[in-house]
């Protein structure tokens, strides 16, 4: 399946940190030169595991990762989630994040030992993200992904990969490289450790990427070729160099397979039982290209500016029916489920009110495609504890964050990190419940307001989240053959199907409810990029 087909070179410009290409110390891998099959395979074995001290896992890792995984987003330092576009600042400690193992314990039984604890393959990951790759195997989606959050998809695998797993995660384009050489090293350093064989069924990832045999993993040939594959189409970034350094830093080895990207395709690919030499160039030979030619540059308008923002949100709002219809980064309403009241975004009495008084919504079946211009919209961010509701306006103006501090109270937070602004969200048969530490929110018709009250408070309605699903036609532009066209409406970037979508970090974002800001949009078709301004 093709996805996030982004020229590497066109990534590489949108990274706004400084170049920070760095070699390993002089005649770090001489061990290396000359060698060549089984003999080279462990030298590079050796030579991955040289100087390399275990930290302990938890904090320390965390501590480790300032110096790994950490990058600068408008000004705030934050952690780098290769799983998520989350932004999580590193001054608010790591809330709804975990220490993801890219290649997954559980595979050799989730012993704590050296490579349990291998930051080289530890990374700090949005924790939803975390649980919906499970111990899946890395691999290429067949069809439409079953989940994704746009940087991580899940799915069933193309035809010859996955090794008998009937679901795979996907990276995102500009990860893939950084995660084949990872799989490499820890395949190549840890390959005697007890791994644990394939189960029956098919729904792990055990023995699903190697087999193991003699007290030996080797990589399955499908998996070692899509990882070759991979490594070409997304060479060695800054971000990995800078993450290698750290790693030597803070642990004191380092991954062959970044330093020396040439070297997996003499122990995998088309290389491999040739003799290794140090000297020289040492970047991969590139693979094949889908289009050689240099496409004419299309007619393209530098910023078209805004439009109306009063036409507001377009498309239909579906019901949320179960915890797996809360996708991060969309946008939902609040309603009342007997009375269809949304939440508006206007407040008073320590309360938000329903739209126009009490606008009951039209709603055919499970959706409606109409609603009033005062709606509340808000998005999910998974914390530690739960979720923290970001609400906007229909033009996508940020307000702030529902905030619940004491029982019937219900407000508009400025910061997430005010009180209150935590709660718990679930969503069964249709019906959702967002629980604050004080109780739940409920809408009181005779008052007419939403507001947090004790749980056995009666004659109070329960709550219904409708998420926002953007209309195909004008929530996304047609993809045209001779023109790029990008419009921005609000708070939002409504670009052709297929386009992504960057902030100056380099950093996947969906197009709704962004930050004020300029961002750089990739066309689907010939991969040229043309920037877009969201102001305040």
């Amino acid at each position: 399946m093709k996805r996030n087909r982004v020229c590497s070179v066109v990534i590489s410009l949108l990274l706004t940190y400084p170049l920070a290409f760095a070699q390993a110390p002089a005649g770090y891998y001489d061990s290396l030169d000359g060698k060549s099959g089984q003999e080279l395979f462990n030298a590079v074995k050796a030579v991955g595991k040289k100087g390399h001290h275990a930290i302990s896992y938890g904090e320390t890792t965390w501590n480790a990762f300032r110096s790994t995984d950490v990058r600068t987003v408008n000004g705030v330092q934050c952690w780098w989630d290769m799983y998520s576009s989350n932004n999580v600042a590193v001054s608010s400690g790591h809330p709804g994040m975990n220490i993801e193992h890219s290649v997954a314990n559980s595979w050799w039984g989730g012993t704590k030992n050296d490579a349990y604890k291998d930051i080289v393959h530890l990374n700090p990951s949005n924790s939803d993200a975390n649980s919906k790759k499970g111990n899946y195997p890395l691999g290429e989606i067949n069809g439409a992904s079953k989940w994704d959050n746009g940087v991580t998809f899940i799915g069933s695998p193309v035809s010859g990969q996955g090794g008998g797993c009937t679901q795979v995660y996907e990276p995102h384009d500009m990860y893939k490289g950084d995660f084949a050489r990872v799989f490499m090293y820890m395949f190549t350093v840890y390959d005697d450790i007890t791994w644990k064989a394939a189960s029956g069924t098919g729904t792990d990832g055990k023995g699903r990427m190697y087999d193991y045999s003699g007290g030996k993993a080797t990589l399955q040939p499908w998996a070692s070729k899509m990882m070759l594959a991979w490594s070409v189409a997304d060479p060695v970034s800054e971000k990995e160099v800078m993450r290698n350094n750290g790693i030597h830093k803070e642990q004191g080895n380092r991954n062959p397979f970044i330093d020396l990207p040439d070297l997996a395709d003499y122990l995998w690919g088309s290389k491999k039982n040739q003799t290794y030499h140090i000297e020289g160039n040492h970047d991969p030979e590139p693979g094949p290209t889908e289009d050689p030619e240099d496409p004419e540059t299309p007619e393209i308008p530098e910023n078209p500016g805004y439009e109306d923002p009063s036409a507001g949100f377009t498309g239909k709002y579906l019901l949320a029916e179960s915890m797996d219809d809360i996708v991060t980064g969309a946008s939902y309403l609040i309603v009342a489920e007997t009375t269809m009241s949304p939440m508006s975004v206007n407040s008073g009495n320590n309360c938000l009110k329903p739209v126009g008084g009490d606008s009951p919504l039209s709603v055919s079946g499970s959706q409606f495609s109409s609603v009033h211009e005062e709606a509340a919209h808000l998005t999910l961010t998974a914390v530690a504890d739960g979720y923290l509701l970001r609400l906007s306006d229909k033009t996508g103006k940020e307000l702030g964050y529902l905030s619940s501090p004491k029982i019937k109270n219900v407000s508009i937070a400025s910061s997430p990190d005010e009180a209150g602004t935590v709660a718990k969200v679930s969503v069964a048969g249709g019906k959702a419940s967002i629980e604050f530490g004080v109780g739940p929110l409920k809408y009181n018709p005779s008052a007419k307001m939403f507001r947090t009250y004790p749980p056995t408070t009666g004659g109070m309605e329960g709550l219904l989240l409708y998420r926002h699903v953007p209309d195909t036609t004008t929530g996304r532009l047609p993809v045209e053959k001779d023109r790029f066209r990008v419009i921005v409406k609000g708070s939002s970037i409504i670009a052709p199907e297929g386009a992504m979508i960057f902030d100056l970090n380099g950093r996947p974002v969906n197009g709704e409810n962004l930050e004020a800001g300029v961002y750089i949009v990739v066309s689907p078709a010939t991969g040229k990029a043309i920037k877009a301004i969201i102001g305040n």
